[in-house]
């Protein structure tokens, strides 16, 4: 009998009938002899009655200044309800199952309301529903404190969830089930033609997460890598394979993939000024040292906060992850965008690759200018 942890997206556990595919998924594992914990989200998207967002909307709709203590109180309830209804089905099908909050999985961690860093994972309560021949639905996006708090752990928190159960539980297999059928090269809302992978190895995938793939968290990831434990990226709706995440896979064009992040400013300052621009940035690869000049990429939210003394530009920001050995050049990136008309404003030289930064307008453009390129020398 093997452990599997399976984590359902929102879009997955939104309405009866994709239910109906999640549960198909949990019971497949069931009948084939094997442990579940089924990790779920909060049903739906900003609109739907019980998602995260709407949640929030709530609260902006009484005051503005909410405490993000009440915040994480509020939207882990999204992911109770959809773990009650979940295990409920699950029992109507004759599967029995227990709904286990945070709290319950022992998932603990810092004081950091709303972006919550996992400590440590106490399994025992987890392990007392197995044996008892019961499937565990877990909700995702909750921990707790020292003082038992309800602290989330940051937006698409439940795949992080996911992953550090899978490796406190020395799981046999995690797969992280959403909507779309696995890793695509690059996001197919921008190119519908772009391939979806096998699989990646961690050090890409964690890179290109933070650079604005949005399919799976890149704490997750960062879990994973810590753990040790590859795992997989599915479609609740599809019986397609899927992206092993952790394993070496193919790289079209030397390329591992291309990654876009929007809403994003470049923020220059000269050497001197009062603008500690390495902790305004979005991350600590987005950050470029300069002679004359420093330059970070900022979120929108931060850029708000950032003094007269400083140069905000709106950006696209680009990032390409390849192999070692490919040949691709950061200058022969920037020369590329130059010559179709896009011009590069700052580029961040990146582990394992580059970031680009070209104006906001034209960032789509740059994407599929890349896809199209042959880059490698």
């Amino acid at each position: 009998m093997s452990l599997v942890i399976l984590k359902f997206g929102g879009t997955s556990v939104s309405t009866k009938e994709r239910r109906q595919q999640a549960l198909g998924k949990i019971i497949s594992e069931r009948e084939a002899g094997n442990d579940v914990v089924a990790v779920v989200s909060a049903m739906g998207r900003r609109g739907d009655p019980y998602a995260t967002d709407t949640f929030l909307d709530m609260l902006q709709d009484i005051s503005p200044m909410t405490s993000s203590r009440t915040k994480d109180l509020l939207t882990g309830c999204g992911e109770t309800i959809a773990a009650c209804l979940v295990a409920e089905e699950l029992a109507a099908a004759g599967y029995p199952a227990v709904p286990v909050t945070g709290l319950q999985a022992g998932i603990r961690t810092d004081s950091r309301f709303t972006d919550g860093l996992v400590q440590k994972v106490e399994t025992a309560y987890i392990k007392d529903v197995l044996a008892g021949g019961a499937v565990a639905v877990v909700t995702g996006f909750q921990g707790y404190n020292e003082a038992f708090d309800l602290v989330t752990l940051g937006r698409g928190g439940s795949d992080i969830t996911a992953i550090v159960l899978g490796g406190a539980l020395e799981a046999d297999g995690v797969v992280i089930y959403t909507d779309v059928p696995g890793i695509a090269f690059t996001d197919p809302r921008l190119v519908p033609s772009s391939p979806f992978l096998s699989a990646i190895a961690f050090a890409p995938m964690h890179m290109l997460a933070v650079t604005g793939a949005k399919v799976v968290h890149p704490r997750a990831v960062s879990e994973a890598i810590r753990f040790d434990r590859p795992f997989w990226v599915r479609s609740t709706f599809s019986d397609d394979p899927g992206t092993l995440i952790g394993k070496p896979g193919e790289a079209p064009g030397g390329l591992y993939g291309i990654s876009l992040m929007t809403d994003v400013y470049l923020a220059c300052s000269s050497v001197g000024k009062a603008v500690d621009l390495k902790a305004l940035a979005c991350n600590e690869w987005l950050y470029k040292p300069g002679q004359q000049k420093e330059a970070a990429i900022v979120e929108k939210a931060k850029a708000r906060d950032i003094s007269d003394s400083c140069d905000l530009t709106e950006v696209g920001v680009v990032t390409l992850q390849w192999e070692p050995d490919s040949g691709v050049m950061l200058k022969d990136v920037a020369e590329t965008l130059e010559s179709q008309g896009i011009e590069v404003k700052e580029n961040f030289e990146i582990p394992g690759g580059g970031a680009w930064t070209v104006p906001a307008d034209k960032a789509r453009d740059a994407v599929l200018v890349l896809y199209r390129a042959p880059l490698q020398r």
